[in-house]
């Protein structure tokens, strides 16, 4: 019935071309609030991790949310004001890239009773920690140590991850020394506690490149439990279509959520990013009906670059969030109905994971709601267990 479908809609989410109403900040009061209660709930964080951004204060945290999910530009960042609470966001731009985002100001204590740290860590998938890199970071590798111990405490499971931020200003040769320094000193500190076996994975970022965006990527790939099969089936697909390399992206955030195993190189993926824009920019102007109706992005969406280095560039569509990039060689591409074919092959068996993974999400949701319902009595109060 109606609730089906309102549930429904809830996991695959609309997609936002912009700053629309869901992608504001969380209400200072309810915002937090709401996400307290949904700790407990042991369902919520396997349907939509959550990615925590901590750091100390003016470390970019805020900005990078805004620029990688709101496609703030960079220079407009300058002029955010310091986060001085905790701001939930809802990510469900894809249906793969489903997950909350709780943006941590930098002045939060641990040791502040009223501060229930446990209970945040508990249901989190992924911890990015960003250090300023322009800026001493002794200080934000003590906060580092005491934020990655305290959360390992509480779930052995969170992937943590570094971003040393703000690279931009600094040259290469200072990049290398101080991702070596910092990655250096974290694992020392970590070592001296005798807590070897927390593994800190560590990218140097800056929202003025792509680097943020890839940084992204790689964090939000360690919490789609269906990778190996995303990397497989592109796998299959390229090497039976003559593909160079080819990427499943986020159309909103142009995060890649997954890859063939070839290696990626910054540069193919930034021509993919600028490619993605290119589409949504002029289908925006030329590929809305009249009256603005419909979306710039649906299943007939398909572009053809060609580059002055014989490679083609060649997006499609393969969910209303998801597009296929791919680099191809011209004379591969050629074959254009080879390949079309076989990415008619692709999308379907995407799409099958893809109803696999709803049908999983939407069993959880009941046995949760049952699972609620036996727990309470019709007056609300628990019933104990004899």
């Amino acid at each position: 019935g109606d609730d089906d479908e309102e549930e429904e809609d809830e996991l695959v989410g609309l997609a936002d071309y912009g700053d629309g109403p869901d992608s504001s900040d969380a209400d200072p009061d309810s915002g937090t609030e709401e996400g307290v209660l949904d700790f407990s709930d042991p369902f919520s964080t396997e349907v939509k991790p959550r990615i925590l951004l901590m750091g100390l204060r003016r470390s970019g945290k805020s900005s990078i949310q805004k620029v990688v999910f709101h496609k703030m530009s960079p220079n407009e960042t300058l002029f955010l004001e310091s986060t001085n609470k905790i701001c939930r966001e809802d990510v469900s731009n894809s249906s793969f890239v489903n997950f909350q985002i709780w943006d941590f100001p930098g002045q939060i204590d641990f040791f502040d009773p009223t501060f229930d740290y446990e209970m945040i860590f508990r249901g989190t998938g992924a911890l990015i920690f960003v250090i300023d890199s322009q800026d001493d970071y002794m200080e934000a590798l003590a906060r580092l140590h005491l934020t990655v111990t305290r959360a390992y405490k509480v779930n052995t499971d969170i992937n943590f991850e570094v971003f040393i931020h703000k690279v931009d200003g600094l040259s290469d040769d200072h990049k290398i020394e101080t991702q070596r320094d910092i990655h250096q000193r974290a694992n020392d500190d970590l070592a001296d506690a005798g807590l070897e076996k927390i593994h800190l994975s560590f990218y140097l970022t800056s929202i003025y490149d792509h680097s943020i965006f890839e940084a992204f990527s790689k964090v939000v790939q360690k919490l789609i439990p269906q990778l190996p099969t995303l990397e497989n089936l592109l796998n299959i697909f390229i090497s039976n279509s003559g593909i160079e390399k080819a990427f499943l992206f986020d159309v909103v955030s142009k995060i890649y959520i997954a890859t063939d195993s070839t290696p990626v190189d910054m540069q193919t993926y930034e021509l993919c990013c600028d490619m993605i824009d290119v589409v949504i920019d002029i289908s925006c102007i030329y590929g809305l009906k009249e009256h603005g109706a419909g979306t710039p992005y649906d299943k007939e969406s398909t572009a053809i670059i060609k580059l002055n280095n014989t490679t083609v560039l060649y997006l499609k569509e393969v969910t209303k969030f998801l597009a296929l990039v791919c680099f191809v060689r011209e004379e591969s591409f050629e074959r254009k109905g080879l390949i079309d074919y076989n990415f008619h092959c692709f999308r379907k068996a995407i799409h099958e994971v893809f109803e696999v993974r709803m049908k999983v999400v939407k069993s959880r949701k009941v046995q949760s709601r049952l699972q609620k319902k036996k727990a309470a009595t019709p007056n609300g109060t628990p019933r104990v267990l004899l």
